[in-house]
C-alpha cells in the first residue's frame, strides 16, 4: 500500500513539474482521447460529441474515491437519459483492481482502464479523484481535484445544461 501511495505522489509531482493544468481550467478544446472500456469496447471523445461530458478519474485504493463512488453512481442514475455522458477512468493500479472497484460499487456508467496514464496526463491529472467537465461544444470547462460531495458534481452538471 505504501508503494502505491508513493507512486501516486510521484505521478502528481511529475505532472506538476511539467506544468499541466489543474483546478478551474480556462475553456479550451478538450483533449482527444481513446480509452479501452472494461466491457471490451473502445470509447473516444469524438463518440461523445454534442453531449456534456463528465470524466471521473479514480484509483481503487484512494479513500476519497471509495467514499464518493456511490455518489457518482447516484448522480449518474439521476442524470441518465438527460444527455449527460459519464465516463469513469480507473488508473494507478492493476486492471483487476479497477474492475473490482467497479463491481464493488455497482458502477453502471462506462468505465475504462488508463493503465499507462495517457488520458490522465492529457487532462492534467494531479490527484484522485480528479474530474473534467466538457461542454456540448467540446470545450474543457473544468479539470481538477474533486468533487468533495455529490452536490458539487450536480452543480457542475447543471451549469453544463444552462443556455
Amino acid at each position: 500500500m505504501r508503494g502505491v501511495v508513493l507512486r501516486a505522489a510521484l505521478v502528481a509531482a511529475a505532472l506538476a513539474v511539467v506544468g499541466l493544468p489543474a483546478g478551474q481550467a480556462a475553456p479550451r478544446p478538450a483533449p482527444a482521447f481513446t480509452l479501452q472500456l472494461l466491457n471490451g469496447k473502445t470509447l473516444s471523445l469524438s463518440d461523445l460529441k454534442g453531449s456534456p461530458v463528465v470524466l471521473l478519474f479514480w484509483a481503487p485504493w484512494c479513500p476519497t474515491c471509495n467514499g464518493e463512488a456511490a455518489g457518482w453512481e447516484r448522480t449518474y442514475q439521476q442524470w441518465q437519459g438527460r444527455g449527460v455522458k459519464f465516463v469513469g477512468i480507473g488508473l494507478l493500479d492493476s486492471k483487476p483492481a479497477v474492475e473490482g472497484f467497479v463491481q464493488r460499487y455497482h458502477l453502471t456508467f462506462p468505465n475504462g482502464y488508463d493503465g499507462n496514464g495517457q488520458v490522465a496526463k492529457l487532462y492534467g491529472f494531479t490527484y484522485q479523484p480528479f474530474w473534467a467537465v466538457i461542454s456540448t461544444q467540446g470545450l474543457l470547462l473544468r479539470a481538477g481535484y474533486g468533487p468533495s460531495d455529490q452536490q458539487e458534481l450536480v452543480a457542475a452538471i447543471t451549469s453544463l445544461l444552462r443556455p
